[in-house]
C-alpha cells in the first residue's frame, strides 16, 4: 500500500488478494470493500530497490551484463553464456527454480532482443523462443506488449489493432503518422529491426574468469586451489596482451542465494600468480561457504600497462629479473592496513620546500611532469616548523661565520648561497610567505645544515630548515 494526494492506493497483492479482484493501483476503501480481511502492508520503496537490487547482484553469476528493467524486472545479456549452464532452457529453469524457492513469483524467457523476451515473460507462456519462431511466437501477444504508453494502446485497441500481428501489417509510414514514431520504434526493438542497448548496473570487468561446480564446494583446500587455477587462467591473458591490474574480485556465489566477495588491491599492476595467491590466502582464511559454494568468479579490474619481462636461459648468465621486493611487501602493508595508510613522497611542480613534496598513497600513478632538479640540494627531511636560531658572528653582506642552536656554537668552514625563493603568488595564502634566502653551510666538524635567512619589515630573521647529507 502506497500513499498518494492524501489516498491510500493498492501497490502490490498476492494471490489470494488478486483472486478477490483486488488490483494494484485501486483505492483501499475499495479494495476492502471486496476483501474485508484484507491485512495491508505500508510500502517502502527503499527497500523494495535494495532488494532488487541484491537480485540483479545475485543474476550476475549467471552473465557479467545483468540490469534493471524497470520496477519488476531484471534483464541479462546472456550471449556466450547459456552453454555453461546446459543451454538456454536449462538455464531459464534454474534461474526461475531458484527464485521461486526464495519465495518470489517469476516469470522468464529467452529471446533474441529485449524487448521480446519481455513481452514473452509478461504475456506468453513461452520460455525460449529462436529467431525463427520469434515472429510468430509475437504476433498474437496484444500492443501492450510492445511496452508502449497505456494511452496509445487504448487508441490501437478503440481501431482494432489489437495485436504486434496487426501492426506489421500496416504500412509503416501510415502507422507512424496515425500513432507516433514511438509505436513504430517499439515494434522495431521487438523484431530486432532497432538496436536496444543494456545498461549494466555495474561496467563489466574487461578480464574474467569463472568455474561453475558439479557440486557445491565448501573446504578451505578446494577453495584455494580453484583460486589458484582462476588467478593463471586470468594472469596468463594478461601476460599475452602486456597489461596488468591493480584490482581483482573474487565472487563467490553460495547456494542460498548469497553473495560472498573479496578484494585484493596492489600498488601497480601486476600478475604474479604467486604473489596475488599470498594476498588471497589472507582474505580467504575467514571464509563463510555457508551450505557450499557453486560458482566462483574472478575478475580483474583498473588494467594498467605492465612491460613483459625478460627471461634468461639456464647457465647463461645471472638473472636480469627487476626486484619486486619492495612492492610486495607494499602490497601486503596496504591488504592489512588500508591502502590510503600506506604513503610515500610525491614530488611537486614547486620551488617552496614546505610545497615541493606531498604524501600521497602508494596507489596513485607517478606525474610525468613533476621531477626533482639535479641542481636542487634539499635535506632528506625538513625541520617544521624551521627552528630559530642565533647568530654570533656574520660578516656584513655575506654568509654567518658563527652560529648558535640551542646552546652549541657552531663554526662555519664552509658556505653555498643565497638562493633566494619568494612567494608564489598563486598558491593559496601566499602572504605566510616570505622572501627567504637559503644557505648551505658547514662547521668544522663537517656537518652540515640548511639555514635561511627571513626579511620583514621588522629586520632580519635566521631559520634552521634541515640537516643536508
Amino acid at each position: 500500500m502506497r500513499e498518494e494526494r492524501n489516498h491510500l492506493y493498492i501497490a502490490a497483492v498476492n494471490d489470494p488478494a488478486k483472486d478477490a479482484g483486488i488490483r494494484p493501483g485501486a483505492r483501499l476503501a475499495d479494495a476492502r470493500t471486496l476483501l474485508p480481511i484484507l491485512d495491508i502492508v505500508l510500502d517502502d520503496p527503499e527497500a523494495d530497490e535494495q532488494l532488487k537490487q541484491s537480485l540483479v547482484e545475485w543474476c550476475d553469476r549467471y552473465s557479467p551484463l545483468a540490469a534493471h528493467d524497470g520496477p519488476d524486472g531484471i534483464v541479462l545479456d546472456i550471449t556466450g553464456c547459456a552453454h555453461l549452464f546446459g543451454g538456454e532452457a536449462a538455464l531459464l529453469e534454474k534461474i526461475q527454480t531458484l527464485l521461486r524457492e526464495m519465495k518470489f513469483h517469476v516469470r522468464g524467457a529467452i529471446a533474441d532482443t529485449v524487448g521480446a523476451a519481455w513481452a514473452l515473460a509478461r504475456f506468453s507462456k513461452q520460455g525460449v523462443v529462436t529467431r525463427e519462431e520469434l515472429t510468430n511466437a509475437l504476433d498474437p501477444l496484444p500492443v501492450k506488449a510492445l511496452r508502449i504508453a497505456c494511452e496509445t494502446a487504448a487508441r490501437l485497441d478503440q481501431v482494432g489493432l489489437t495485436a504486434i500481428g496487426h501492426l506489421r501489417r500496416i504500412s509503416r509510414d501510415s502507422l507512424a503518422a496515425r500513432h507516433g514514431p514511438g509505436v513504430l520504434l517499439r515494434l522495431d526493438q521487438v523484431l530486432g529491426l532497432a538496436e536496444e542497448p543494456i545498461t549494466p548496473y555495474r561496467a563489466p570487468a574487461p578480464y574474467r574468469a569463472g568455474r561453475t561446480f558439479a557440486e557445491p564446494i565448501g573446504t578451505a583446500a578446494a577453495i584455494e586451489r580453484t583460486v589458484l587455477d582462476l588467478l593463471r587462467k586470468l594472469c596468463t591473458r594478461l601476460e599475452k596482451e602486456h597489461r596488468g591490474a591493480r584490482l581483482f574480485n573474487l565472487d563467490c556465489y553460495r547456494v542460498d542465494g548469497s553473495v560472498v566477495r573479496r578484494q585484493v588491491r596492489t600498488s601497480k599492476p601486476g600478475r604474479s600468480v604467486t604473489h596475488l595467491m599470498r594476498l588471497f590466502s589472507e582474505r580467504t582464511s575467514s571464509f563463510d561457504v555457508g551450505f557450499g559454494i557453486e560458482i566462483m568468479v574472478l575478475s580483474a579490474a583498473d588494467i594498467g600497462t605492465s612491460a613483459p619481462v625478460q627471461m634468461t636461459l639456464p647457465h647463461c648468465g645471472d638473472s636480469i629479473e627487476k626486484d619486486t621486493s619492495l612492492d610486495e611487501l607494499l602490497d601486503r602493508l596496504g591488504s592489512r592496513l588500508g591502502f590510503d595508510r600506506v604513503c610515500r613522497f610525491q614530488i611537486r611542480e614547486s620551488l617552496l620546500p614546505e610545497s615541493s613534496t606531498e604524501f600521497v598513497p602508494v596507489t596513485n600513478a607517478l606525474p610525468s611532469s613533476a621531477c626533482w632538479p639535479e641542481n636542487r640540494v634539499r635535506p632528506v627531511r625538513l625541520i617544521e616548523p624551521p627552528a630559530p636560531i642565533e647568530i654570533a658572528e656574520i660578516i656584513p653582506g655575506k654568509s654567518p661565520v658563527q652560529i648558535r642552536i640551542g646552546r652549541q656554537l657552531h663554526r662555519i668552514v664552509r658556505a653555498e648561497g643565497p638562493e633566494r625563493l619568494t612567494p608564489e603568488w598563486w598558491r593559496d595564502r601566499p602572504s605566510r610567505w616570505k622572501t627567504r634566502d637559503y644557505y648551505r653551510i658547514e662547521n668544522q666538524r663537517g656537518a652540515r645544515f640548511w639555514i635561511f635567512r627571513e626579511t620583514t619589515w621588522s629586520g632580519e630573521r635566521w631559520f634552521l630548515h634541515g640537516h643536508l647529507p
